[in-house]
C-alpha cells in the first residue's frame, strides 16, 4: 500500500493493530515454570495471520508475549552491545532467526499482507470463527466450511524444514456437478488434488482416536505434507498434540 496513494494509511496504527490482534491470538508463552497461557502455537498462529513463524515470533516477543531462554539470551547480548552476526555467531543461529529474537524498535516492516478494507477484516472474522466451531465440534458441515472459508490463505509447509525455507502456497476447492462428496482441493501453483474423500477419512481418524489425534502414524499423512499444513491451519490438527515429528 502507498501512503501517498492512501492518505488514510496509518502504518504506526497497523502495527499496532497487527500485535494486539496476534497476541490476543495467541495468548503467552513463557518458557520459565507457571507463566504459559498458550491458545495457539507460534506455527499456527503463523499460518492463521499469513506470516512466517520468525516474522510471527518477532511480533509476538514485541507484544511482550513470546519468551524463552534463546530470545531472552538473545536480548541480553544485544542490549550488551553484540551485533546480529556477533549473536548468531555465539549462538549458532542464523541472521534471520537472530533478528526473529529481537523486538521490534519502530513499525513492523513490510505492511503489505495489512489492509484497512473492510472484506479483509470480515475475512479474517470469518477464518478465525470458523477454526473456533470445528475445534468444538468436528462435523463435515463444520470441516466444509472452514475449507471453504480458507480458500485462497497463504499456507506454509515449515516441518522439516528450516524456517528460513517454509514453501508458500494456496488452495481452491474443485467441486463437480455430482457434489461434495466429489470434491476436491487444488494445491497452488503445484497443482496437487487432495481429494474430500482424503480429508474426511483423516477427519474420522482424529474422531476415532480422540486424544490419539496428535499421532501422526494414526493419522496416516506426513507432517510435511500440504495436507498437514492444511489441516493445521484450519485448526482440526493442533500442533502441540503432535506426537512422532520433529519439534
Amino acid at each position: 500500500m502507498n501512503p501517498k496513494k492512501h492518505p488514510d494509511y496509518d502504518s504506526v496504527a497497523l502495527s499496532k493493530e497487527m500485535i494486539t490482534k496476534m497476541a490476543e491470538a495467541f495468548g503467552r508463552y513463557d518458557d520459565r515454570k507457571g507463566r504459559v497461557q498458550q491458545r495457539m502455537t507460534l506455527n499456527e498462529v503463523a499460518v492463521l495471520f499469513g506470516i512466517t513463524s520468525l516474522k510471527a515470533r518477532k511480533i509476538l516477543i514485541t507484544a511482550g508475549a513470546y519468551s524463552t531462554v534463546v530470545s531472552r539470551e538473545v536480548q541480553d547480548l544485544y542490549r550488551g552491545g553484540r551485533n546480529v552476526a556477533e549473536i548468531g555467531r555465539m549462538l549458532n543461529l542464523s541472521r534471520a532467526s537472530v533478528h526473529s529474537y529481537l523486538p521490534y524498535s519502530k513499525m513492523i516492516y513490510k505492511m503489505d499482507y495489512l489492509s484497512t478494507t473492510a472484506e479483509r477484516e470480515i475475512l479474517y472474522r470469518k477464518r478465525k470463527k470458523a477454526r473456533e466451531v470445528l475445534a468444538q465440534a468436528v462435523t463435515e458441515e463444520n470441516l466444509w466450511s472452514a475449507l471453504e472459508i480458507f480458500q485462497q490463505y497463504p499456507f506454509h509447509l515449515t516441518r522439516n524444514i528450516k524456517e528460513t525455507g517454509s514453501i508458500k502456497f494456496t488452495y481452491r476447492l474443485s467441486v463437480p456437478l455430482m457434489g461434495k462428496a466429489r470434491a476436491s482441493l487444488v494445491i497452488e501453483p503445484d497443482g496437487i488434488v487432495i481429494s474430500m474423500t482424503e480429508i474426511l477419512m483423516v477427519s474420522c481418524s482424529i474422531l476415532e482416536h480422540q486424544n490419539m489425534a496428535g499421532y501422526l502414524e494414526q493419522l496416516g499423512i506426513p507432517n510435511d505434507s500440504y495436507l498437514y499444513a492444511i489441516l493445521v491451519g484450519i485448526g482440526l490438527i493442533h500442533c502441540e498434540e503432535i506426537r512422532g515429528g520433529s519439534k
